[in-house]
């Protein structure tokens, strides 16, 4: 299974659209790590959900799922948030405010 995903940004904002058809926020997992001095999110299947039911059959499901995402530098990774409604994941990630461009200056010899 492999949901359908949508990356998209503005001015201000970067965003990451998962397609997780009846899936609840408790089934879904947000990881950010760094490799290599590059930020990664991975979204995946929390496994961890504790269900205690034994089905007999089940059509419902397509198997568990992982994605990863190199996120860029100016991409504000304290302020990431993330919501699932209506079998939507949305995840916002604000870029860093703009340093202000390179400035030249002459310099008198």
């Amino acid at each position: 299974f492999s949901p359908k995903i949508n990356l998209s940004e503005d001015e201000n904002n970067y965003y990451i659209h998962a397609d997780l058809p009846g899936m609840s926020k408790d089934q879904v997992k947000m990881e950010l790590s760094d490799d290599n001095h590059n930020h990664v999110l991975t979204i995946s299947e929390n496994c961890n959900q504790g269900n205690t039911k034994k089905y007999s059959k089940i059509e419902c499901r397509y198997g568990k799922f992982s994605r990863s995402f190199t996120l860029p530098e100016n991409a504000d990774i304290n302020k990431i948030q993330g919501r699932l409604e209506n079998g939507v994941l949305e995840v916002h990630l604000p870029k860093l405010e703009a340093t202000k461009k390179e400035q030249r200056k002459t310099i008198q010899i």
